[in-house]
């Protein structure tokens, strides 16, 4: 007898569709406004970093179409051949006539003119080997050797190939989004609680070592005392926002990217968004990325496994949290540090991978409406 869920159409999540589409669509006008100085006085083409962040979308979408396409769980059957994929290319970087190096990291893969950042397929890999071996474990959650070490380790072996790139902030955010998993699983509070402690520590320590980190800690406690040196970019930004006021200069009108801000459709485009268009438009982007977090909740909530619950609820935490991060930059609240703005900000690995989670998080959607009526939803921690 045929089952009527196999043979049933996929209904995504469409919300969420259109919420991902919308930041793409506002992403590209804000790098065409960030840029088009910029672009013109370095390469005389002002379209310059917005056609690449088209043929990045243009990448991406296949592989969030891919993502969407195919049933998730496809993803738990390769995930230790993904993980080991993405493990050999991080130190693939050393590579002599393969590594991209700037500003003293070597942390790319140069390809005709574009740049390739293996550190963000390991996060994706990670999470999706992580939330493998929780699934399969779940009976045994709070067995620490055979379900702690090993995920500690499992975790360890690439942060320790990005940390020494160096790239101290995609080491955090992976370790970050890590803990958060294994908190949506249910391991015991106290591993969390010690974890997390010693996690901080070593996060703590590296920052302290390095003065270019310590500097940055130093000026985010009070940028103004030095805006002329390691308090420069924030300063810049909020002066931006400032000048934004409710309504905003105008789209194309501001003056923070001539120049002033560096970089400005990067890391700090938000303040660009700011100026041109004011808290309302602000409010607006950050409206979007709260729509997403509800979205995706909702379908870590309704998945019908644990694997699936794991990878919908951290990838949502991973676009999002990190949306907040890049946004505290902005805003001062939070110690500078190269964070990419999801679906916004320029840049091609970022986009990919955020692309490819965004696929992720509708197929799950779409296996959950294809169960029977009687399947019960496993929840966050979940069997």
């Amino acid at each position: 007898m045929t089952n009527p869920a196999a043979t049933a159409p996929r209904r995504y999540d469409t919300p969420l569709l259109v919420a991902a589409v919308l930041l793409l669509a506002y992403g590209l006008v804000m790098v065409w406004s960030a840029s088009a100085f910029v672009a013109a006085e370095e390469t005389e083409n002002p379209y310059h970093f917005v056609v690449r962040q088209l043929i990045a979308i243009g990448v991406g979408l296949p592989l969030a179409v891919g993502a969407m396409l195919l049933p998730y769980r496809q993803l738990d059957r390769y995930a230790t051949h993904f993980y080991i994929f993405s493990l050999a290319l991080l130190p693939a970087v050393w590579l002599p006539g393969l590594g991209h190096s700037a500003n003293g990291a070597t942390r790319w893969f140069g390809v005709g003119g574009f740049n390739f950042q293996p550190a963000e397929l390991a996060k994706f890999a990670v999470l999706v080997a992580l939330a493998s071996f929780l699934h399969k474990r779940r009976a045994e959650l709070h067995d620490w050797k055979n379900v702690l070490i090993p995920s500690v380790l499992m975790v360890a072996a690439p942060l320790g190939f990005i940390i020494a790139q160096p790239d101290f902030g995609s080491t955090a955010i992976i370790a970050l989004l890590c803990g958060v998993m294994v908190f949506f699983a249910g391991l015991r509070l106290r591993w969390m609680v010690t974890g997390g402690t010693v996690l901080t520590s070593l996060l703590g320590l590296v920052m302290v070592l390095e003065p270019y980190r310590r500097e940055r800690l130093t000026s985010f406690l009070d940028p103004f005392a030095n805006c002329a040196g390691s308090g420069y970019q924030v300063c810049e930004s909020l002066l931006a926002l400032h000048h934004g006021g409710l309504w905003g200069q105008g789209l194309g009108d501001g003056v923070a990217k001539l120049l002033y801000l560096p970089e400005p459709y990067n890391d700090f485009i938000a303040a660009v968004l700011g100026e041109e268009l004011g808290i309302l438009g602000f409010a607006v982007l950050t409206g979007l990325y709260a729509f997403v977090a509800w979205r995706g909740m909702e379908i870590a909530r309704n998945a019908r496994d644990m694997f699936g619950s794991l990878l919908a609820s951290t990838f949502t935490v991973m676009i999002v949290g990190q949306a907040c991060l890049n946004l505290g930059v902005v805003l001062g609240v939070v110690p500078p540090k190269g964070l990419v703005l999801p679906f916004v900000s320029y840049g091609a690995s970022a986009m990919m991978v955020n692309m490819a989670a965004i696929g992720v998080l509708l197929s799950i959607s779409a296996e959950a409406r294809q169960e029977e009526p009687s399947a019960v939803p496993s929840g966050l921690a979940g069997a």
